[in-house]
């Protein structure tokens, strides 16, 4: 495309500004549109960022999604808008503390928001982050769109959502307050922005106010064209040189600012590091198919790229990060999918509703676990119980990664709407009924897949998917105290019967053959034709688990067992989610046994289980009999990477393992 000159228009008269709309409902300063997002890690932030720059270079098509980040030291008094916005922010905190008469000052919520901003407002200079990217640009529709609260101008074939993920970005600013700018093919500029204060009245004739700024030219009593935005030479200067700089290198695309920039509160870590570390967590397959290219530049700092060339080596450099937070994937399970993507076997399923393109690994050492990623961006490993780990307990131990792209049917539009506002979960009760049983359907397609291609694990694995809660109380006063946690038992894994006929009675799990013993190399299926007998899966274990507590970690089981096992094992694995009233119940490494005791003698040697640095992993229970109580007791410590103060509660979850004749005093792999 030829390198036309920018259009340049001049203004006709309105004022570009901050504009702010009358009445309304009364909000504070933690009105529940933004505070919903305000406790958010970097990960959401920048996932919200490069996946709408991803999908803006596919509209665009562009070969590969180039995004930019850069921190920018400058004067405050470079932003637009900002002496209108310190007018209305101290009109804002005044009306706050009127409506709060009777109590001393804001909330201490509030109050938290105002410190930060008259912070930044007392400073001469302040941070921008801008994000560039070289995606389809913004255009009038675009921008109502970005400035939108809950209205998508995006199609089904995106990965997230322009609008929904508007309010996201927000807490990186501790002004609170975001900018557009967009280019078009068309070489046409487009500017905006949006910031969230409080309630207050206008200052020239009381009028109540809206809490919601729009960096516009004026708001119009329009529903279908609300804002009139600044255009070509109308746009600020604070925008308007990053837009030259994308015609220049990109032609055309998107900027993001982020004034106040906060340094997503991390100040232990580069923010190369920490854009980095997001970035290859959550677009890994973007990276490694070379749709995505991304650069993180920062003032005194050298500047971080990540491309398909170094994204392996920069998930290697956070690969000790055993923990992630708010159900994003943490480094080391983040390098684990990669992995897969890279060296994994190619399967193909065809669903009924589309195809899905699976990467299936073996893992020697390891616990299963499927991911999905959709349009190049991981989006979770807890997908409904079709695909959960426990329904694969019969098979060895696997990584599966699910890629699914707009173009592979129905199933990628169902998965998406099943999708959170963030993109980080699937749920199928977001579905209608009958959009909800196809996408059953359809993962059971890709389950069985999974069974055909995994060979039969030599042993049987069960979890408990209840847990213990292992609290402190008392370890800060010195005293003891004794927790009874839950009555937990084991979820039993059935077989149907086959009858002679072939046909299968009940639904509670895949028939067994004897012909298909492990060690044959046949996967656990359904099969027609022949007869089988019922057999049961394990022997059911109800667990009592109480956890008692000296000032270090420790804690005690008492199992009983209710029918004979003749070779067992109990591990004891640390919740994803550390918190004990956190839902996300995906488990990521097992504790470090330090001593043990059962029935009060101590266990050591060859009863123990020892990972390859010789730390004990698990305790070998041997002969379980009927209704005979067994206690253990644990002294444990946290694994590598893993900064959990003694104050801290936890969350463990037991495993039991029963392990297959003549395996029982292996060496487990």
């Amino acid at each position: 495309m030829s390198k036309r000159k920018i259009k340049r228009r001049k203004a006709k008269g309105k004022r570009v500004d901050l504009h702010f709309g009358q009445g309304g409902e009364i909000s504070g300063f933690t009105a529940a549109g933004i505070t919903a997002f305000s406790d958010l890690n970097p990960e959401a932030i920048v996932r919200e960022v490069m996946q709408n720059s991803l999908d803006a270079a596919r509209e665009a098509k562009r070969d590969i999604a180039r995004v930019q980040f850069e921190a920018v030291r400058h004067d405050l008094n470079q932003i637009p808008g900002i002496q209108q916005y310190r007018s209305v922010f101290h009109r804002a905190k005044q009306a706050q503390e009127r409506l709060r008469a009777g109590y001393q000052g804001l909330s201490d919520q509030a109050q938290d928001v105002v410190h930060a901003i008259e912070t930044c407002l007392a400073s001469e200079h302040c941070t921008t982050l801008f994000a560039l990217d070289n995606g389809i640009g913004l255009d009038e529709n675009r921008m109502k769109g970005i400035l939108a609260d809950g209205v998508s101008v995006k199609g089904g074939a995106s990965a997230g959502a322009v609008g929904n993920g508007h309010f996201v970005v927000i807490p990186a600013s501790d002004l609170r307050y975001v900018l557009y700018g967009g280019l078009t093919e068309a070489r046409q500029m487009i500017g905006s922005g949006h910031t969230i204060l409080a309630s207050h009245k206008n200052a020239g004739d009381n009028t109540p106010m809206s809490k919601d700024g729009y960096f516009v030219k004026a708001l119009r009593p329009d529903l279908f064209s609300p804002y009139e935005f600044p255009r070509d030479s109308e746009v600020p200067e604070y925008l308007r040189s990053k837009l030259e700089w994308i015609a220049r290198q990109w032609s055309f695309g998107t900027v993001v600012a982020v004034p106040g920039f906060n340094h997503f509160r991390e100040q232990h870590q580069s923010l190369g590091d920490i854009i980095a570390k997001a970035a290859a967590c959550n677009f890994f397959a973007a990276f490694a198919r070379k749709e995505l290219q991304m650069t993180v530049e920062e003032d005194g700092q050298a500047p971080v790229m990540l491309d398909q060339a170094t994204i392996e080596a920069t998930l290697r450099k956070f690969s000790d990060e055993k923990r992630a937070r708010n159900k994003f994937l943490s480094g080391s399970r983040a390098l684990a999918a990669f992995e897969t993507v890279q060296d994994g076997q190619d399967i193909a399923v065809a669903t009924g509703i589309g195809r899905v393109s699976l990467k299936l690994r073996l893992v020697d050492d390891g616990k299963t676990s499927i991911d999905l990623c959709r349009n190049g961006m991981w989006i979770t490993n807890r997908l409904p119980s079709k695909l959960r780990d426990f329904q694969f307990s019969g098979l060895k131990p696997f990584h599966c990664v699910l890629l699914l792209n707009a173009e592979d049917g129905k199933i990628h539009q169902l998965v998406r709407k099943a999708e959170g506002p963030l993109h980080n979960d699937v749920v199928l009760k977001r579905l209608q009924p009958t959009e909800r049983k196809e996408l059953t359907k359809a993962m059971e397609a890709v389950a069985d897949k999974i069974r055909a291609h995994v060979p039969v694990y030599s042993g049987e694995r069960f979890k408990i998917p209840d847990v213990l809660s292992v609290n402190s109380h008392g370890i800060a006063s010195g005293g003891r105290r004794t927790s009874l946690v839950g009555n937990f038992r084991e979820i039993p894994r059935r077989w149907n019967r086959t009858v002679a006929n072939g046909d299968g009675e009940g639904e509670d799990g895949p028939g067994y053959h004897e012909s298909e013993s492990p060690g044959n190399g046949a996967g656990i299926g359904p099969r027609r034709g022949g007869r089988s007998r019922f057999r049961r899966a394990g022997n059911a274990l109800r667990l009592r688990g109480l956890s008692v507590h000296t000032g270090t970690r420790s804690c005690r089981f008492d199992l009983t067992p209710e029918e004979r096992c003749i070779g067992s094992e109990i591990r004891f694995a640390l919740d994803e989610s550390l918190d004990e009233t956190c839902d996300d119940m995906g488990s990521e490494d097992f504790v470090r046994l330090e001593t043990v005791k059962v029935d009060g003698q101590a266990v050591s040697g060859n009863n123990l289980t020892r990972d390859d640095k010789g730390q004990a992993l698990g305790v070998r229970l041997g002969a379980l009999e009927p209704n005979k109580p067994l206690k253990i007791e644990i002294d444990y410590k946290l694994p590598e990477g893993i900064n959990v103060s003694d104050n801290v509660p936890v969350v463990i979850k037991t495993e039991i393992i029963r392990r297959a004749a003549g395996s029982a005093k292996q060496e487990p792999k």
